[in-house]
């Protein structure tokens, strides 16, 4: 029971001290695609959602592949890392900054736990661009699913405080 016990009060601490949902791509289509990723506060006011947390991946994402990212403080252990955040947080008296998480850096809780999954962009080596997300302030309002050149399609789905993003 002692065991039970302490692993659910690491359980609870772990979700407690981490931002909402994990986010999924899988890339279905014949082409890499680079991305933006963004997290913000959801429910803040449409004009600055803060914290905004942004991120890149250091390559792109190649055919046939997909990846998770947990949180932001362990993208840099995935494929493609995502090594370096940018967070926009002046509204919650937080200087913004750059946190490199491949080097230590940690985004601090008060910030990661106000965020979810906000928006990606998606650049394709064709050429094509989609966007998806939700608006921040919306309701749960946004655009969930996209088409660019070379047939490639791409839907945001929801479940839970998780994100699942397919490329076809």
């Amino acid at each position: 029971m002692k065991k039970i016990s302490l692993f659910l009060l690491l359980l609870i601490g772990t979700i407690a001290y981490a931002q909402a949902g994990a986010i999924t791509i899988y890339n279905f289509s014949a082409y890499n695609v680079t991305y933006r990723l963004v997290g913000s506060q959801l429910n803040a006011f449409n004009i600055d959602c803060q914290p905004v947390v942004t991120g890149y991946p250091v390559a792109p994402l190649a055919p046939s592949s997909s990846v998770t990212y947990p949180t932001y403080n362990s993208s840099y252990l995935q494929t493609p890392a995502i090594n370096e955040w940018y967070v926009i947080s002046d509204e919650n008296s937080i200087p913004s900054q750059n946190y490199n998480v491949s080097t230590g850096a940690t985004i601090p809780p008060q910030l990661s736990n106000l965020t979810a999954w906000h928006t990606i962009d998606l650049n394709f080596s064709n050429g094509g661009f989609i966007n998806l997300g939700v608006h921040c302030g919306g309701g749960g309002t946004g655009i969930f699913s996209g088409a660019t050149t070379g047939n490639i399609t791409a839907t945001w789905n929801a479940l839970g405080n998780n994100v699942i993003v397919f490329i076809n």
